[in-house]
C-alpha cells in the first residue's frame, strides 16, 4: 500500500551513468523536493557509528583513507568485485537509508518528491511510489561517462554488471527517460511525463 497519502512520490532509477542525477536536478528546478539515496549513504558513512564500526570491522584499512574515514572509492572497489560483500553491505545500509528517506517525506510539508534510487527494482520498492521513471542511456554512453570519472575498463564492467540490465529496468518502469540527449530534450521528456502524472 502507498505509504504517503496526499503526496506525489516519483521513484527515479536507471543504470549507472545514465543521467539520473541530471533528471533529478531538472525536477528540483521545477520545485520538486529531491532525495538522493546516494547522498543518504554518504551521510551514514560519516555519522552513523554502528555502520562505520561494522564496515571497518569487516574490511579494516582496505576501505579507509589517511584520516581514518571510510573511503567511498575504495569501498566501491571492494564491493563491486564480490557479490557476497555487496550483499552484506546492502543488508547493512538499505534498511537505514529507506528509513531516512521515508521519514523525510512523511515529515515534510512539500507535496511533490522525487527519490533517486539506483536499486529500486532490485529491491522491489515499486509499491512505495506514485510512479517510477527509469533513465536510460546506451552502453557506449555509460562507458564514456564512467571513463570521464576516471574508472578503468574492468571497473566499469564490474559496476554495470552488478546492476539489473538497463533494458530490464526500462521494461519495469512506468515511464522511461532517455538520458543520452541534450538538456532541452531531457526537459521535454519531463514535461511529457508531468502531463501523464
Amino acid at each position: 500500500m502507498f505509504p504517503f497519502p496526499n503526496k506525489v512520490v516519483v521513484g527515479i532509477t536507471g543504470g549507472i551513468a545514465c543521467g539520473k542525477s541530471t533528471v533529478c536536478e531538472k525536477f528540483a528546478d521545477l520545485g520538486w523536493e529531491v532525495i538522493s539515496t546516494d547522498s543518504l549513504v554518504h551521510q551514514l558513512l560519516l555519522d552513523d557509528n554502528e555502520v562505520v564500526d561494522q564496515i571497518t570491522n569487516r574490511w579494516g584499512a582496505a576501505v579507509m583513507d589517511v584520516r581514518g574515514s571510510i573511503d567511498k572509492a575504495q569501498l566501491a572497489d571492494v564491493i563491486f568485485k564480490s557479490s557476497l560483500d555487496r550483499t552484506w553491505l546492502e543488508g547493512l545500509l538499505h534498511p537505514k537509508v529507506r528509513e531516512r528517506w521515508m521519514s523525510s517525506i512523511q515529515l515534510s510539508s512539500h507535496r511533490n518528491f522525487v527519490v533517486e534510487i539506483p536499486l529500486l527494482f532490485e529491491n522491489d520498492l515499486d509499491a512505495l511510489f506514485t510512479k517510477t521513471i527509469s533513465v536510460y542511456a546506451s552502453p557506449s554512453m555509460q562507458s564514456l561517462r564512467l571513463q570521464k570519472r576516471g574508472l578503468s575498463e574492468s571497473a566499469i564492467l564490474f559496476r554495470i554488471n552488478a546492476q539489473m540490465p538497463v533494458e530490464e529496468k526500462s521494461n519495469r518502469a512506468q515511464f522511461v527517460i532517455l538520458g543520452d540527449g541534450n538538456s532541452e530534450f531531457l526537459e521535454l521528456q519531463i514535461e511529457i511525463f508531468l502531463t501523464h502524472l
